[in-house]
């Protein structure tokens, strides 16, 4: 049994819940994490505060938009809490100012650090509580002369009894006073709607708002950061398998804003920073004369024209060719973006205006005699021959790493489909079972063959089919391995991550390139292995042998066809199996 719940970076799923694991997300966003370089994203950061908007931090943004959508739009919800706060007995809130604690808790429910706890008789988890008191703290920091209020509040829930010391001890001194039936009854109803408020203010508002990198604007993932080290990536994986082995490991869902390859692409970025920000330098002063003014403000915005260039490069089509049928998708999810960011139109009060200026704007730059794209083609087709390897290396990390690979339906060949409704079109299925069985007759003649089949495929997306069908049937001849098999990092000289899956006597090797900031791949990389790991292995894509020397694998002999790594063994001694 899994759950979906969307997890906010170090949350973890309650250990105590009966369940096996996650339907995913928190995979989504440590793999989306891991293939970003930190270093360019600062660049793009830096570029964006300076040169598009001048946002302020993405916290206070978050925090401004959940509180705006919770006074606009839930205000009823909110008043019904009010309500049953000031019914309840023995807890004083009838005497309070009811203006100013419907203030403070409306600011507590906006500064909530995650969707929502889960309260019980017993006071909730130590976790549960903590959020809380980061809630409050939160809230008292934006809102210092509510501090009464805010105080009054904190007696709402078991702070306490369940307070963790320093040296990890529990305070029981007031145990049973904090958790009672009543204040139980109103905190179960708050998290009711502290859930749908982070939805709505984060996922449908914030992310697109916050348009520095907007790969990062995903579900389950978060702008705030941009880039995590190979290390916290293993930690992750290691605890996932220790914990939620049965989780799914997503990448693409009916839920994400984009699509996996479309993610990858924009990933890209982070490696290219100046080229990018030369470019849309030339885009910008390009087309100034299609910038409007509506109503006094340009139209798009600085920040719209922002996120349209990035959400062009991300869903372009893999052969360059604009079809009617792409503008009429990207005018769809152009709408839905305006709309959803709530700044200059909104789905109650649409500013059709604005909302047609803008689609005038990305008409002209998609006309087919634009001067964009005599410029804008090349620079796409560059960032997709980058991408494709590490759109592999994706793949791979979600089909080995701890958990089940969940693959999105039409995500066997490229995904880099829009928002929905965008993502819920109908799929080639028989395209895909077609150019399957092509890959596999050229594999029959060979592996030269093989290769240039899908070299010359490479705009469809043979690679990727390829790439999935031969892992999928590892994993099929190796059940027990993925399922149960032990997780090892390995120490990799070079920009790329590797681990070890190991199972009794069984072994798999997977190594994937990192997207990392002005690093060419070198020549020459290794890998160094346990002593206790085989010396001979063979790789799943190519179907060569591999030897290794002493406890090192080196890179490229034997590793230069294909751009990641899948390789398997098996010991027949047992003494090192």
């Amino acid at each position: 049994m899994v759950a979906e719940k969307i997890l906010t970076e170090e949350e973890a799923m309650p250990p105590d819940w009966p369940l096996q694991g996650s339907t995913g997300y928190d995979f989504l966003a440590a793999a989306s994490q891991l293939l970003t370089d930190a270093d360019g994203s600062r660049e793009l950061l830096a570029f964006y505060r300076e040169h598009v908007i001048r946002h302020p931090a993405y916290e206070t943004i978050v925090f401004e938009r959940k509180l705006d959508f919770l006074l606009r739009y839930m205000g009823g919800e909110l008043d019904n809490l009010m309500d049953l706060l000031i019914s309840l007995p023995n807890l004083r809130a009838a005497t309070q100012d009811k203006g100013r604690l419907k203030e403070a808790l409306a600011i507590w429910m906006a500064a909530f650090p995650a969707y929502r706890a889960y309260p019980d008789a017993d006071g909730g988890s130590p976790g549960d509580n903590r959020l809380y008191i980061t809630a409050l703290g939160r809230a008292r920091d934006r809102q210092p002369d509510l501090l009464p209020e805010f105080n009054f509040l904190a007696g709402l829930y078991d702070y306490n009894a369940n307070h963790v010391t320093d040296h990890g001890d529990v305070n029981r001194k007031s145990a049973g006073i904090c958790c009672g039936q009543q204040r139980l009854a109103f905190l179960s109803r708050l998290m009711q709607f502290t859930g749908p408020l982070a939805a709505k203010g984060i996922e449908d508002t914030s992310f697109y708002v916050y348009n520095p990198y907007i790969a990062h604007c995903e579900v389950g993932d978060t702008p705030r950061i941009a880039g995590i080290d190979t290390q916290a990536f293993h930690r992750r994986m290691q605890q996932r398998l220790a914990t939620q082995r049965y989780s799914l490991n997503a990448t693409t869902t009916h839920d994400t804003k984009r699509g996996e390859d479309s993610r990858i692409r924009l990933s890209v970025l982070g490696i290219l920073p100046q080229e990018w920000i030369s470019a849309v330098g030339r885009w910008r002063e390009l087309h100034r004369s299609h910038i409007a003014v509506v109503k006094g403000r340009p139209a798009p915005s600085p920040n719209d024209e922002y996120l349209i260039y990035q959400a062009l490069l991300g869903g372009f089509p893999e052969d360059g060719i604009v079809t009617d049928e792409f503008r009429e998708r990207f005018s769809g999810y152009l709408t839905k973006a305006l709309r959803e960011a709530k700044a200059e139109t909104n789905y109650d009060a649409p500013d059709e205006g604005y909302e047609k200026q803008c689609q005038d704007f990305a008409a002209a730059l998609l006309a087919p005699d634009s001067l964009f794209l005599e410029d804008f083609v090349p620079f796409v087709f560059a960032i997709i021959r980058l991408s494709a390897v590490y759109s592999l290396s994706q793949l791979l990390l979600k089909t080995t790493a701890p958990g089940i690979p969940d693959i999105y339906q039409g995500a066997e060949l490229w995904e880099t489909s829009f928002v929905d409704p965008d993502n819920r079109r109908p799929v080639d299925f028989r395209l895909r079972a077609t150019l399957l069985q092509e890959i596999k007759k050229a594999a029959a003649e060979g592996k030269e063959a093989l290769l240039s089949f899908l070299h010359s495929h490479q705009q469809q997306g043979a690679g990727k089919l390829f790439t999935l069908h031969r892992v999928l049937e590892c994993r099929n001849r190796l059940p027990a391995l993925f399922a149960e098999g032990n997780y090892i990092p390995l120490q990799t000289h070079g920009p790329l991550l590797a681990y070890l899956r190991h199972h009794r006597r069984d072994w798999v090797l997977i190594a994937v390139p990192l997207i990392r900031f002005e690093s060419s791949f070198p020549a020459t990389v290794s890998l160094d292995l346990p002593p206790e790991a085989p010396d001979h292995w063979t790789n799943v894509f190519t179907g060569d042998a591999v030897a290794t020397e002493g406890f090192c694998l080196q890179w490229p002999e034997g590793l230069t066809e294909w751009p990641v790594i899948l390789l398997t063994a098996h010991r027949d001694d047992p003494d090192k199996a």
